[in-house]
């Protein structure tokens, strides 16, 4: 079994990822896109810099980190400092994955 403290960071980088609602919500959601683009360039921006904390701690399997976003309501000019929390979740075992949320929410299931 391979734990996560021994993958390089080219294996880090393929574990899949997953974002908890309310941080979709809060850090990539935006209200009418006139474009498809921009949630992908948000989303793209979370997975970024959630790959940079990891790189990193690498041996951590939780971290705290955040971001400058923008509003859901796109203001360009209304950026806000949003707390997020990266989880490295091994289920089953030695199958691993990715988990962001916001910091205060609490980890309770796998999805």
């Amino acid at each position: 079994m391979q734990s996560t403290t021994n993958l390089v960071s080219s294996d880090l980088l393929k574990l899949p990822v997953v974002l908890t609602p309310r941080a979709w919500q809060e850090a990539v959601h935006i209200e009418n896109p006139q474009d498809a683009s921009v949630v992908s360039e948000r989303l793209g921006e979370v997975v970024l810099e959630a790959y940079r904390e990891l790189h990193l701690q690498p041996d951590s399997t939780q971290i705290h980190f955040g971001l400058y976003r923008l509003l859901p309501a796109g203001n360009s000019t209304d950026r806000v400092w949003l707390d997020l929390k990266l989880d490295r979740i091994e289920s089953p075992p030695g199958v691993f994955y990715l988990y962001i949320s916001l910091k205060e929410e609490t980890h309770t299931s796998c999805p």
